[in-house]
């Protein structure tokens, strides 16, 4: 795990720690800076500790300039040794380990095992950010797993997927390629575009190529009912099968001809319908058999016309007279 040494925990009220108004009345306010210099410097090694020796207790001496205090550390030294009248004056290395020993024997700040010396605070905050350091490292981790798992599950998917289409974008070639007869293809469609394509079949039932009709017939077409197809096209429009069926009902009925003239009369009359086209016919027919029929639609058959009487043919002795 890599060593966090970017900052540590300053409680704000630090000032009033019990242990620290002891280490101001020993060694005054300066002592104060003095250990924050200290703690930054242990918060800076592997393990928050540095070695119980003179080189550390030399190199703080510096750091902490006691050098500018001096008189302050002689009359600690004074204090400390004034039992001791033979012993000689105290160095600024002596003092700099005069006050780390003040903190582990007077203070309680700092603990050691001869070896190296700590404070026990600041290993206890480096645990605890550690352990937070690492629980957060396992979630992410755990977090890019997952992620990473769902995002090859996702690559999976659409890998089947572009296999899936590849496939039946084959099928559908090799369907297109075995369903072509003659000139035409046939189409296949999917299952969501048949109803669609049902329905416009059914929209367009009443435009029907005229060409299909000659080919789909149940009866085989001449080229009289062809001549009436195309002149229903051309006089009137589109055809459809039910138009089909009546034009051949009519040409059957009345004749091609026939069928013909009355779709040229309609035409004429702006009257498109096979309805009216049907009436045409009809009517003629009617006016055939009265024309041939007399004007009051009675045939005269074979009788003789009665000649008018003059009354002298009738036998007046014999009429009864009771017509009177």
């Amino acid at each position: 795990m890599a060593k966090l040494t970017n900052y540590f925990s300053h409680d704000v009220s630090a000032l009033s720690d019990p242990k620290i108004m002891i280490m101001i009345s020993l060694h005054g306010m300066v002592s104060y800076a003095w250990w924050w210099i200290l703690i930054e410097r242990l918060a800076v090694e592997e393990d928050c500790k540095l070695p119980y020796n003179k080189f550390s207790f030399a190199g703080l001496a510096v750091t902490f300039q006691i050098s500018d205090n001096l008189e302050f550390w002689k009359q600690n030294e004074a204090n400390a040794s004034s039992n001791e009248a033979n012993e000689a004056p105290l160095k600024q290395t002596d003092l700099a380990r005069f006050f780390i020993d003040s903190l582990i024997e007077d203070c309680n700040l700092l603990q050691t095992d001869g070896e190296y010396f700590w404070s026990p605070s600041l290993l206890k905050r480096r645990q605890l950010r550690e352990e937070k350091y690492r629980k957060i490292s396992e979630k992410r981790r755990e977090a890019g797993r997952l992620g990473g798992l769902a995002s090859g599950e996702s690559r999976g998917r659409k890998k089947a997927t572009t296999k899936q289409n590849e496939a039946n974008a084959s099928s559908n070639e090799a369907n297109e390629a075995k369903g072509k007869k003659g000139n035409k293809d046939i189409i296949f469609y999917s299952t969501d575009e048949h109803d669609e394509v049902k329905q416009n079949e059914a929209n367009a039932s009443d435009d029907i190529d005229i060409n299909d009709l000659f080919e789909k017939s149940d009866n085989k077409l001449n080229d009289t009912q062809s001549k009436v197809y195309r002149v229903y096209m051309s006089e009137i429009g589109e055809i459809s099968s039910v138009t089909k069926e009546r034009i051949d009902d009519l040409v059957i009925d009345f004749g091609a001809n026939e069928v013909v003239n009355a779709i040229s009369i309609a035409s004429e009359r702006g009257k498109g319908s096979i309805g009216y086209i049907t009436a045409i016919l009809n009517n003629k027919v009617k006016e055939e058999v009265i024309k041939g029929n007399g004007s009051n639609g009675r045939g005269k058959g074979n009788r003789t016309p009665k000649a008018k009487s003059d009354g002298s043919d009738v036998d007046w002795e014999n009429e009864t007279g009771e017509w009177l």
